[in-house]
């Protein structure tokens, strides 16, 4: 039977919408909630979503995680060129 608890998860997938895609790929985000579980440990790719995020939210999350960082003094964050949308990204490897 395969499904949300159920299911081969050799290499799961999670898609997400942008600018939040790129920016736990790029490592900005670095926590991501769910309202179910997640047996998933290890490696975990990311998909964005096909929606074409707004330049407002862009920019919105982008001074977000400024002020988060700025908090713990760290100023040189490397923000993604580009957000693209209906594609996998990348990886995240960190899950355990």
């Amino acid at each position: 039977m395969k499904g949300r608890n159920h299911g081969n998860f050799t290499n799961p997938c999670l898609t997400m919408h942008q600018p939040w895609a790129s920016l736990l790929v790029y490592g900005i985000k670095r926590i991501e909630g769910r309202s179910w579980p997640a047996p998933i440990r290890g490696r975990l790719w990311i998909h964005a979503a096909s929606k074409v995020p707004d330049e407002a939210t862009i920019k919105a999350m982008e001074e977000f995680y400024r002020e988060i960082y700025a908090v713990d003094g760290v100023t040189d964050l490397k923000f993604p060129e580009h957000y693209p949308i209906s594609r996998l990204i990348g990886m995240q490897d960190r899950f355990r």
